[in-house]
This record gives structure tokens, sequence and C-alpha cells, in this order.
């Protein structure tokens, strides 16, 4: 999983054209209008710009939003987790990211702000309107994983995240904030989560793609989009007309299939050519007991020795990827 920041926190987030007052909206209150029809906003993450972090601080996003599931978060860990972002005394909370199935988990510093962040958040909230984390990824007990059929029942980690909000939310009659990788959230997924979701919950979700370069004709197409960041709805934009081969879909689909298939917002925060990758969590590269543990799993799973769940490995990727998001 690929780990992004953007360099953009000082521009303002814009919808353009103006509004019937005059007024620009901003893409915050084009997302939570979505929220109007639909019980899930799924957003690709980690976030290439400020946009999640400005919206959770937005005073509008309690009232309209119950939930925030996430990619890294161990669900077997979701009383911790809970702890922590209810404002309790949770010293091991790193475990939530730290012990996912994913390795690159451990080494990001999106999710560790994004827990403060909520947590920060709610002292200011009543009960009613505090935020919940939902930690969507399956809940593996890595201290019981000795070989890889310790594994396997944890590799689905669609079904895992579909389950979570499944019970946490719709079951609930409940609001979510989804963030997680583009492709579990894709209405055409196929096994994805939001597909499956969607399979007992027809149009469920909202589902919004971060803009990291076109495929081609890249400047061109960015000037389109204007000089400020900008949420455009696919259906009845310029954008929803253009070959869905400028996007970079990780899929073939027919010939002259138009727009991002399987999206139906995009969100422009700036240029690609100024986003970065995120950088490594310090805290997490410095930890000597953390890395032994991550060799450990290595081992009991037998993964290749160029894979990234060796530190080395997945360090030595990050290294040479260069620090701009196209690089």
């Amino acid at each position: 999983m690929r780990l992004f920041l953007a360099v953009l926190a000082a521009t303002t987030l814009l919808v353009t054209p103006a509004d019937a007052a005059g007024q620009r909206p901003d893409p915050a209150a084009a997302l939570l209008a979505a929220f109007d029809g639909h019980a899930i906003v799924a957003k690709s993450s980690p976030d290439v710009g400020t946009f999640v972090f400005d919206l959770i601080r937005d005073p509008r996003f309690p009232g309209r939003v119950n939930d925030i599931a996430v990619e890294c978060g161990n669900a077997r860990l979701q009383p911790l987790l809970d702890t922590y972002t209810a404002g309790g005394s949770a010293p091991e909370i790193s475990r939530v990211w730290r012990d996912t199935t994913q390795p690159s988990c451990g080494f990001s510093t999106y999710y560790e702000q994004l827990f403060a962040l909520v947590r920060q958040i709610n002292t200011t909230l009543p009960a009613e309107r505090k935020i919940r984390v939902l930690a969507a990824d399956p809940p593996v007990d890595w201290s019981r994983v000795h070989a890889p059929a310790d594994l396997e029942p944890f590799l689905d980690r669609d079904a895992s995240i579909a389950s979570v909000v499944k019970t946490q939310v719709l079951q609930k009659n409940r609001k979510v904030l989804m963030l997680f990788g583009l492709g579990h959230l894709t209405h055409d997924g196929g096994s994805a989560a939001v597909a499956r979701l969607e399979r007992e919950y027809p149009g469920a979700a909202y589902v919004i793609a971060d803009h990291r370069g076109f495929t081609a004709d890249n400047a061109r197409l960015e000037q389109r989009l204007g000089p400020r960041p900008a949420l455009v709805p696919m259906r009845g934009s310029w954008l929803g007309s253009l070959l869905a081969t400028y996007f970079p879909v990780n899929r073939d689909y027919p010939p002259g299939t138009r727009g991002y298939p399987g999206v139906d917002a995009y969100l422009y925060e700036g240029p690609a050519d100024l986003l970065l990758r995120e950088p490594l969590s310090a805290r997490a590269v410095l930890d000597a007991e953390y890395l032994a543990e991550l060799r450990r799993r290595a081992t009991a799973i037998d993964a290749p020795p160029d894979s990234i769940e060796w530190p080395e490995t997945f360090f030595e990727r990050e290294r040479t990827s260069g620090v701009l998001l196209r690089s």
C-alpha cells in the first residue's frame, strides 16, 4: 500500500463554478451533501492532501457522520481504539495500525494523526455526536501466527471491511466515511468491499477518487480542473465524458468506456507534480523491537526475501521510489 502526503495545506479548498448565490461551495459541503442519499461516502485513502483532516475538523461533520472506517486498523483491537478516541488511556494504541495484515500500515503517520485528531475533536462533542473510528482490517492475532496456515483465515480483507461496515453502520442506520485504497471501494469491484455491500444494500455508497494524475495529456486536463481544488461529480461533467483510459484504472474495460468506472466523483487538490509521498514514521523505523517482530512475522508466513513483509525490503522500496507521487 502506497502512502501519500501533499504540500497543499495552505490552499483554500473551493469548488467551481459559483453557485446561485455567487458563493463557491467548498468540497466539504459537496461531500457532506452526498450523505443525504447515501449511508456511505467512500474515499480513496491515504489522502493526497489535507482534505480529510480539514473535513473532520469542519463543525458540520459530526452532525452528518457517525463513523469513520479505516483500512489500517485491526478489527480485533476495536475496544482499544474506542477507548482512545473517547479520550481514555490507551498507551498501546499504536498496535491498532501496527498489528494489521499490512506491514506498511505500521510505518504510516496518517492513521496516527487521524486517530489523534478524532480523539481531540470528541472532547468537544456531546456523547450522542462523538465520532467513532472503525478498524476494518481482519482481526488477526499475530502472537498466534507461526505458520502460513495461521494467517490464511485473515487474508480476505474485503470480507472483513464489508462485515464491519454492515454490522456497525448499515444495520444500525448510521452514516460512515470509508477511507480505503480505491480498489476496495469501486461499485464495479466484484469482490471489493463496497461492491459486496451494495449487493445487499443497493446504492448505499457514494465513491470518491483522488486525483493522482491523468494517464495522458495531464497538464491540459489539470488546467480544465481549474486553479483551485474541487470535488467534481462524474455524472454530467466533462470528466464523466473522458475515456476511462485517462484514469489510472487497474483492469480492462470495453473500448469506449467513459468516466472513471465505479467512481461517482473526483477530488482534485492540486497538480499531480506537487503531490509528495508520505514520509515514514520515524518512531516506527527506530523501534528495534517492532522491526524484530515484523521479521518474525515474515519468517512465520514464509514471505519471500524480496517482499515488503521484510522491513529492509520495504525501506529500500521507499528509498528508491523518490519523493514525488508520480516518480
